[in-house]
């Protein structure tokens, strides 16, 4: 007897109450339990409308016009209470402090099955089950304010469990993680994959991470399905996925430019981990189809270390020695750093949660005060200058966009600095304009920027902070929550600044973007300066970085087995590829597609 599916989507379409535009049109999916499908698409593109369509938000919160069916086990999600609905699909989203209604961990995971007044007894054989599956036994005496952020992911993902859901959906669950955090909820997602029935919908930037994991890949675009099948089949056609602005994973894109010269038949299911990209590698470099030119990386390497140096020798614009601060709970956050950044350096700033980035910036920023030492930009200690004055000299993009919008079109929001500052109409003019194009925001002039998805906020943010033109640019993780393009796109922005000039410091999580545009990464761990150097010379320090639950980037983690191969210290594609092959031309061509 043929099984029916537990999830069915005919010819859906939803337009919100008062917007013009169906946001999702004629969307056609059936899923099965066990299945652990990945969905992905760039910003906007409609993956949380389709998502709040399965858990009930729509139509029974969010207004709109929704035609066509969504049916759990034949019923339409429409003819359910929300409260039955939720018994069905469990939503875990990027913030788990949205969803959270206690301030304990225990009472935290009771709090869904208590109010569908389910027995003592059952309630309890759901809490077991839900804490054995996200392995949060050591968490349930907690307060939940005391978590980290990966600890109160899986605590939301242990309460959705409580409800014993058929159907799991996490949108971005990892987006506001370091790599921690992340890496502990991945475990949790790929424990509940191997170890329940459940189907599990999973929207997520990180596909290096998870598409070894996945059943199917289904690709969004425009409200509609443009791509939907198991991974490799997905991402063995890249080219759907780059016209998004969405990057495969790179141990797919290792396979497809190696079929590309011609090293590898066609044939080859393109790798999805970075073990099978290096076991590709291996494979011809043993059998002489490729043979490591171990002179350009040399000549790599030397022009980087020229660079360093040469920038190294510049008189410093930020001059940080001896800094200690401790907070007024007796939080030791920063113990004793010293640095100096240069004019024109793009400084990359890592290290897990806790470490002490935030309060160094603070500090460059003027708004916290040295407990010991000193802090000056461009000679003068922050102490005795004003927020105001500091402002002149430095832009601060928040990890947060919501942060730093509060006017009611885009436009006013852009032009509020420069209009601060007393520049002419014309000036301010030109500054919004070239901040509008830079970020992709032309055509949102208008529009309250409230209204906008959280990616385009973030664009927002970034593009009235560039209407400044400041000197020194400081990025507090930009890319929170972007898609590869929109990531790619920001961080060529500020390697255009840089190079006219800017002072770029950039803390991320994402050591990938990290290695290709970062010439010097700073590591911090406990408050102290755990590495300093060229980039490069970091990243191969894996025995250190690991101290600090940091990894290499994902193309360097797919070079390095091949060290005895005379494969070294990769940073990007182009790099490998340039090492390996003469074809240059065709990696540095396919290079500007992406």
């Amino acid at each position: 007897m043929e099984r029916k599916p537990l999830l069915t989507i005919r010819d859906l379409y939803f337009k919100f109450y008062r917007g013009t535009d169906f946001v999702l049109k004629g969307i056609n999916l059936t899923f099965n339990s066990k299945e652990f499908v990945l969905l992905i698409g760039p910003s906007g593109c409609g993956k949380t409308t389709l998502i709040n369509t399965i858990n009930g938000l729509i139509p029974h919160t969010i207004r709109g016009i929704r035609k066509g069916e969504v049916l759990i086990e034949g019923v339409d999600v429409k003819d359910m209470e929300l409260r039955e609905v939720s018994t069905k699909v469990g939503t875990v989203f990027q913030d788990p402090e949205t969803q959270f209604f206690t301030l304990t961990v225990l009472d935290e995971l009771a709090f869904g099955p208590e109010n569908l007044k389910m027995p003592v007894e059952e309630i309890e054989k759901r809490i077991d089950f839900a804490v054995k599956a996200t392995g949060i036994e050591n968490l349930l005496e907690k307060d939940i304010s005391s978590l980290s952020g990966g600890q109160k992911q899986r605590v939301a993902i242990a309460s959705v469990l409580t409800m014993k859901p058929k159907i799991l959906i996490l949108d971005e669950p990892t987006t506001n993680l370091d790599p921690r955090g992340a890496a502990e909820v991945l475990r949790t997602i790929r424990k509940l994959r191997d170890e329940t029935d459940m189907l599990i919908i999973l929207i997520e930037h990180r596909l290096e991470e998870v598409s070894k994991y996945a059943d199917r890949v289904i690709v969004m675009n425009d409200g509609q399905i443009l791509a939907d099948g198991d991974p490799r089949k997905v991402y063995s056609n890249p080219q759907i996925l780059y016209n998004l602005g969405i990057r495969p994973p790179w141990s797919a894109e290792v396979s497809i430019k190696l079929k590309e010269l011609g090293l590898l038949p066609k044939d080859t299911p393109v790798a999805i981990s970075p073990e099978e990209a290096a076991e590709q590698l291996r494979s011809l470099i043993e059998s002489g189809k490729v043979n490591p030119d171990q002179e350009k990386f040399k000549s790599l390497n030397f022009k980087e270390e020229e660079s360093y140096v040469k920038l190294r020798e510049r008189d410093p614009i930020i001059e940080i020695n001896n800094l200690w601060h401790r907070y007024p709970d007796g939080t030791v956050a920063l113990r004793g750093i010293s640095l100096e950044i240069h004019q024109g350096e793009f400084v990359g700033l890592v290290g897990q949660n806790g470490s002490g980035k935030t309060t160094l910036l603070l500090h460059i920023l003027g708004l916290l005060r040295p407990s010991y030492g000193s802090v000056k930009v461009f000679g003068k200690d922050v102490v005795n200058m004003s927020v105001a004055e500091l402002s002149q000299s430095i832009g601060l993009i928040f990890q947060n966009p919501d942060l730093m919008l509060f006017q009611n079109t885009v436009w006013s929001e852009i032009a509020f600095g420069p209009k601060n500052i007393g520049l002419n109409k014309k000036e301010i003019e030109t500054r919004v304009r070239e901040s509008l194009e830079m970020m992709r925001l032309v055509g949102f002039e208008k529009r309250h920027p409230r209204a906008l998805s959280r990616g385009q906020r973030h664009r927002v943010a970034v593009a009235s902070v560039l209407a400044m033109r400041p000197k020194i640019l400081i990025a507090d993780e930009p890319t929170t929550g972007q898609d590869y393009g929109a990531s790619k796109k920001y961080l060529e922005l500020l390697e255009r600044l840089n190079r006219a000039g800017t002072t770029i410091i950039l803390v991320s999580h994402s050591m990938d973007l990290v290695a290709k545009y970062a010439r010097r990464v700073v590591v911090l761990k406990d408050g102290k300066v755990l590495l300093d150097g060229p980039t490069r010379h970091v990243y191969s320090r894996v025995d250190i970085l690991r101290e600090t639950h940091l990894e290499p980037p994902y193309i360097s983690r797919i070079a390095s087995p091949l060290y005895n191969h005379g494969i070294p210290t990769i940073l990007t594609i182009d790099e490998l590829f340039s090492v390996i092959t003469n074809h240059r031309e065709l990696i540095e061509g396919s290079e500007e597609v992406h």
